[in-house]
């Protein structure tokens, strides 16, 4: 698999920068640069456009204090499901499909063990075609910040795509406290 851009010196120093501090004002890279605070736009403008960097806000990981790395093997149509439904989940920081021992690994945030158990009990293990499932556990996270999808509470529909008064949503999601 090739990227469809090429990343060159100039590209990868703002990177790394922008990742250091998504805050830092143009015109100081413009200067440790030398250039102008207009080319600095230009270049994050055109990154951003091509899906290279993706500007975001960063939550404290202690939010949710639990963090799981979920193997699940099942057959194919599982796999798709599992996918479908858990793409746009707030607790699904990831989902990469694998070949190997699993079809497909997860990376997921919870509460507690009780809400990390609930959520696999019923959004992973209860699928037909599961065969096996894997759960690695860890509560020392790094880094520190990471990205979780926030919704706000007023939204019709959950992240998952379904709607707030389905009987089959997670009871135990996020986007459920206080609203």
């Amino acid at each position: 698999m090739e990227a469809d851009f090429k990343l060159d010196n100039t590209d990868k120093f703002l990177i790394s920068e922008l990742i250091k501090n998504g805050r830092i004002k143009y015109t100081e890279l413009a200067k440790k640069l030398k250039v102008t605070p207009v080319a600095i736009k230009e270049r994050v403008e055109r990154l951003i456009k091509l899906k290279v960097i993706q500007p975001t806000v960063l939550l404290n990981a202690k939010i949710f204090p639990i963090k799981a790395w979920v193997g699940v093997e099942g057959d194919a149509e599982c796999v798709n499901t599992i996918w479908e439904k858990l793409k746009t989940c707030p607790l699904v920081e990831s989902l990469v499909r694998t070949s190997g021992t699993h079809n497909l690994v997860l990376f997921l945030v919870a509460k507690s063990l009780e809400h990390l158990e609930t959520f696999l009990n019923n959004q992973v293990r209860n699928e037909p075609g599961i065969k096996h499932v894997d759960v690695n556990i860890g509560n020392n996270i790094l880094p520190e910040f990471t990205y979780i999808r926030f919704y706000t509470n007023n939204q019709k529909y959950l992240p998952c795509g379904l709607k707030r008064t389905d009987k089959n949503i997670c009871r135990d999601c996020p986007m459920l406290e206080g609203g």
